[in-house]
């Protein structure tokens, strides 16, 4: 059957090199279902790998996208489920942003019902690399404080939804601070911090030396600047490194504050774990239904305008996530 998909033959700028194009999807056989995608999120990590900058990369010509979720709409012969009209998590290989996929049944993981879509596809990467985080580099306990920076990022909002849930208070760096300051404050930050105005000692006064777990995805001068107000035998996690500048660590910090520096890659964590996966996931989708985890989006796409969604989800001026749907 014929199914529209983004498709990139080559590694560049994503609006340039990105195309809606027909492909074929083979129909379900034993043990498979066909998956139409519902909704599908715009990452990050998707622009890189359709740039060529990510850790892993897809052989040419790929299908592009990572997450996502979709609607069973046929099983193959003898295949008892997830039933028609389930709705699971959009299969992330060869490439989610595809308006049908054949899968093996038994790999998809069903979503539950009645929780909102737009959350639902959003929950496969950043909200576990946010809770992996919080729960495996440190030992945090109520009245503790974390620092991120990028704390405007759909990462840094369920970063703070969760301390906010745990009692944990947050430090939230970014650049343009004001302009987020009313809407970081309503999901629960403490404490906001604009990047040009950042100052460690008056942070490390302000969090009483209990700044335990940093969280980096920005690189340069400013995870140079979280490591002078963490705490003494802190950690900062790096995930990420938006700017692309090297960062200068300052070893008296490392020496004398035995201060740790850790990375964190989910793709790495869930291709591993599986069974912790599933479990890291159920708990999300826990968060999702009672409310601790909210996530703004700025604008959905049809699949046929993929380059003004990449281009859309490269601007600083948007408000949420960019999705796309058919």
């Amino acid at each position: 059957m014929k199914s529209i998909a983004a498709i990139h033959n080559s590694y560049g700028k994503p609006a340039e090199v990105l195309k809606a194009e027909t492909v074929e999807t083979p129909e379900p056989q034993k043990g498979e279902a066909l998956v139409k995608l519902v909704r599908a999120v715009i990452n990050p990590s998707d622009l890189g790998m359709i740039g060529g900058t990510y850790g892993r990369l897809r052989p040419l010509p790929a299908i592009a996208g990572r997450e996502g979720i979709g609607e069973v709409v046929a099983l193959g012969p003898d295949t008892e489920g997830p039933a028609v009209g389930s709705i699971v998590r959009l299969p992330p290989e060869p490439g989610a942003w595809n308006q049908f996929q054949t899968a093996k049944a038994d790999g998809l993981l069903v979503v539950p019902s009645g929780l909102s879509p737009d959350m639902c596809a959003m929950a496969f990467i950043n909200p576990p690399t946010a809770l992996c985080i919080l729960n495996q580099f440190a030992d945090l306990k109520e009245g503790d404080w974390v620092i991120q920076n990028g704390a405007g990022s759909a990462l840094g909002y369920f970063l703070i939804q969760m301390c906010k849930a745990r009692g944990i208070k947050t430090v939230n760096m970014l650049r343009n601070a004001k302009a987020k300051e009313a809407e970081l404050k309503a999901i629960g930050a403490d404490i906001i911090v604009d990047e040009a105005e950042f100052d460690a000692k008056e942070i490390k006064k302000q969090t009483g030396g209990k700044l335990l777990l940093g969280l980096n995805q920005i690189g340069g001068e400013s995870v140079s600047n979280m490591i002078k107000a963490m705490g003494d035998s802190a950690t900062i996690v790096t995930i990420g490194g938006m700017v692309g500048d090297p960062i200068r660590f300052p070893t008296r910090f490392l020496i004398f504050n035995d201060l740790r520096l850790r990375g964190f890659w989910w793709d790495k964590f869930q291709n591993t774990k599986p069974e912790e996966t599933k479990k890291i996931y159920a708990e999300i989708f826990g968060m999702i239904e009672n409310g601790t985890l909210k996530a703004p989006v700025d604008s959905v796409f049809p699949m046929e305008k993929i380059a003004d969604a990449v281009k859309r989800a490269s601007e600083n001026s948007r408000t949420g996530k960019v999705m796309i749907e058919f």
